[in-house]
């Protein structure tokens, strides 16, 4: 008798402790704050022939003064990679900002037709479970 109140004891408490568990993610979900930054977009110039120091700083302050390119601005041999608020300007308005402002060889990087609507969360599948279960309480909760 005392072998199987351990038992019962043990098997309760597994499953007490992976309810804590469950209500505690299902917490998590709900009170998750929506990400801040979702509007924010990452773009990518292609110049014809790699910059000098000089050359970097001007492209960088040419574009910090166009409207809604945020302070993030990468850039490497003849690329540069920027971020912007796809509120204010999308980046063929900041292309053509740019190309206005100096006289530049370049091209806008232009993801190709295949890729455009690939998925680019790794974690989270659209089709599987953890999706599924996060909107479902998402959805009751908010």
């Amino acid at each position: 008798m005392k072998i199987n109140k351990k038992v019962k004891f043990a098997i309760y408490s597994v499953l007490g402790f992976f309810l804590l568990l469950f209500v505690i993610l299902v917490y998590h979900i709900a009170t998750a704050k929506p990400v801040e930054n979702a509007t924010i977009q990452v773009s990518r110039i292609d110049f014809d022939k790699p910059f000098d120091s000089s050359t970097t700083v001007e492209i960088k302050k040419e574009l910090h003064s166009i409207a809604g390119v945020k302070s993030e601005i990468i850039v490497k041999k003849n690329v540069v990679v920027y971020f912007h608020d796809n509120r204010v300007a999308d980046s063929k308005k900041i292309y053509d900002e740019l190309m206005t402002k100096g006289n530049y060889k370049a091209e806008r990087f232009v993801l190709p037709a295949n890729m455009l609507n690939k998925q680019v969360c790794p974690v989270m599948k659209r089709d599987g479970i953890s999706y599924k279960f996060t909107k479902l309480i998402q959805g009751i909760f908010n």
